[in-house]
């Protein structure tokens, strides 16, 4: 290997040695019209050394005698200029003025500058157009980039220098007018998306590159369709490649198409100067941090360099590969895991009491509607007593801010989870504190998190069906896990306290939607390949979901996709009043009491029937317990005259239902 090295840069030594006597020549035979004189012949040979020998000096010096030819470009085009400039004005100064060569043409210097400019700089391209020429000759798939832009410049360039990829490109589609028939990087524009179909026809194009990182979801639909239409292979440029490579889009960024690529949401604009200043040397903590979005939410604030990361949640196998993943993609940020419960307020003193966080984003809770509706004690356990218990230790522990992850279906909730996260954002609002900030985070559904509906389509579709929908017209907001928390950490710097800060969320989109995408997106079809059938709502569930209330003051904030909801005044005692009533009627089993106090609570609040049947079953098993107690104070009464019946199990005004007294 070291020999061929030696060999190759003996061969570009010649070269250059050779190419630059050939210009110099060159020059004096133009200088006098290919008849030199006699006169003339001598000063050539005795400056041809000195002309060559300066020359190489300074293409040495700008790094042309390295490098490979194949891979020439615009940075070496300008070396070339610059180091042939330079040796020039060398020359023309040793010439002239050191050596005092007499009768020397100074004509010859300016001539050979641009000689040496086109014969080093030509053979360079020359080598260039002759590999790519090769490559592409041995290439098998013709390849089409839609986007003329500086994304499809960047593929196109890459294509062609990169052998190994077996793509050949033909040529670009664009949209814009402006651009068609101009040429870029030697492929022409051929026309706007709309011949798309007819294009791919009559090129035989075998692979298309998306390369629109603006571009909105339908028009990747559209896009997607005429390519599966003529059964074309493609891939796509995610909007997000951009701030992956500084700006700079590549072939390393394409990837399959994916669910998030139709919904069309413009990357995130963040204020990371705001969010460094709040995080950078702080200690974070962050509850539910094996999940979904706590996960994520631990990924992204390492970039922001906090002094620690305390990382909490009871799911041993869901903490242990989150470390495992900080550990390798992230191995400079200190952090913590502790497997610990929310509803475990002594081992939340002691995390807090050691630790001594300044900042917590609260994830955990349940989440899932038809399980909550199931267990609705357990729902109030952990969402609304595990909430207070980590919001309140953080106050007494000094926290300078609390931000609650809350959630759509807090908005006229008709679920167990949707009512006990609003209950929880009345909660930490209850909690405000001259020391402690709290806010609450509400968005919709996010692509792929844990037990959502997308990885589930995606299970069905590889099972080869059928894909399960609960109902043709339901709809639902939807965002990426990345982008959701960027704007939670966005949000964490903005407002006052009180606040409950909405992201936009865009446009619902529906269900059956995004299962036929899906399908397609797998290179089958929808109803034909993979069977489409519709389930019917599941407990708690709507047909669409809201961000916000009509009364709840909606305000823009200085980010585009953050709007702001004044939470509005909660007395701490109210708070303290609510926990009483609910831990009571936890501690008793009582779903009818629980779902009453949940309707004072939160007016809006309208229980599904599945809750209320629930209701109907305690109602009975309350009053069959009712009778059986009163049958038997009855019967001891009347073995002891003139004993009363104890006031503990009167009637109540209200009804069996309230709890004894």
């Amino acid at each position: 290997m070291n020999r061929l090295l030696n060999y190759r840069k003996l061969l570009i030594l010649i070269s250059q040695i050779c190419l630059l006597a050939m210009s110099y020549y060159g020059s004096f035979l133009l200088r006098f019209d290919f008849h030199p004189g006699a006169a003339y012949q001598p000063l050539f040979v005795r400056t041809l050394p000195l002309v060559v020998a300066v020359e190489l000096l300074f293409l040495y010096a700008f790094g042309l005698l390295r490098g490979w030819w194949r891979y020439a470009g615009m940075s070496d085009a300008l070396d070339i200029c610059e180091a042939s400039f330079a040796s020039a004005v060398v020359l023309f100064l040793a010439i002239e003025m050191a050596l005092n060569v007499d009768g020397y043409p100074r004509s010859v210097l300016a001539i050979n500058l641009a000689l040496t400019v086109l014969l080093v700089g030509g053979t360079r391209f020359a080598v260039r157009a002759y590999t790519e020429s090769a490559q592409q000759g041995a290439a098998e798939l013709n390849t089409l980039i839609v986007g003329a832009g500086r994304a499809g410049s960047n593929i196109a360039r890459e294509l062609k220098h990169d052998s190994q990829l077996n793509l050949k490109p033909v040529g670009f589609i664009d949209d814009d007018s402006s651009k068609h028939g101009i040429r870029i990087h030697g492929l022409t524009v051929l026309g706007s998306s709309d011949r798309m179909s007819e294009i791919l026809r009559r090129m035989n194009i075998r692979c298309v590159l998306i390369a629109i990182p603006s571009a909105s979801g339908s028009q990747i639909e559209q896009i997607i369709a005429r390519c599966r239409q003529c059964k074309v292979d493609f891939k796509i440029l995610p909007p997000f490649s951009r701030h992956i490579n500084g700006g700079r889009s590549s072939i390393a960024n394409l990837r399959n198409a994916r669910l998030e690529d139709l919904l069309g949401r413009q990357p995130v604009q963040i204020d990371l100067a705001s969010i460094r200043n709040q995080l950078g040397g702080r200690v974070l903590l962050i509850t539910g941090a094996g999940g979904s979005i706590g996960s994520e939410l631990s990924r992204q604030v390492c970039d922001f360099a906090p002094r620690e990361v305390i990382l909490v949640d009871r799911s041993e196998n869901a903490l242990f590969q989150l470390g495992l993943d900080l550990s390798t993609n992230r191995p400079q940020q200190h952090f913590v895991p502790v497997i610990a419960d929310i509803q475990d307020v002594s081992a939340m003193r002691e995390i807090f009491a050691l630790h001594r966080p300044d900042i917590v984003f609260h994830a955990a809770a349940y989440k899932h509607v038809p399980l909550m509706e199931q267990s609705c004690f357990q729902a109030v356990t952990n969402n609304i007593f595990g909430t207070y218990n980590v919001a309140l230790v953080a106050r007494q522990f000094g926290c300078k801010n609390f931000v609650m992850i809350s959630s759509d279906k807090a908005v006229n909730p008709t679920n167990v989870m949707g009512v006990t996260k609003r209950i929880a954002e009345l909660i930490i609002l209850g909690l405000q504190h001259e020391h402690t900030r709290y806010v609450a985070v509400r968005f919709g559904n996010v692509l792929g998190s844990n037990g959502s509906v997308v990885p589930i389509f995606q299970q069905q579709i590889a099972a080869g069906g059928p894909v399960t929908v609960t109902h043709p017209e339901a709809r639902r907001f939807f965002m990426t896990i990345p982008e959701a928390v960027q704007l939670v950490l966005q949000a964490s710097t903005m407002g006052v306290a009180s606040d409950i800060f909405v992201l936009e969320m865009g446009q619902q989109i529906r269900i059956t939607d995004m299962a036929r995408n899906l399908i397609r997106l797998s290179g089958l079809e929808p109803d034909q390949d993979i069977p489409i059938i519709y389930t019917g709502l599941r407990p708690g569930e709507k047909l669409f979901e809201e961000l916000m209330l009509d009364g709840e003051g909606v305000k823009p904030t200085s980010h585009p996709k953050i709007r702001v909801l004044d939470g509005g005044p909660v007395r701490f005692e109210q708070v303290q009043r609510w926990l009483d009533e609910l831990s009571a009627l936890v501690e008793a089993k009582n779903v009818y009491g629980l779902i009453q106090t949940f309707q004072r609570i939160v007016p809006e609040y309208k229980p599904s029937d599945e809750i209320l049947a629930l209701c109907e079953v305690d109602r009975h098993d309350m009053a069959l317990t009712y009778r059986r107690a009163r049958v038997q104070l009855w019967s001891s009464a009347s073995q002891i005259p003139g004993q009363l019946l104890p006031a503990q199990f009167a009637v109540p005004a209200q009804g069996i239902y309230e709890q004894p007294r």
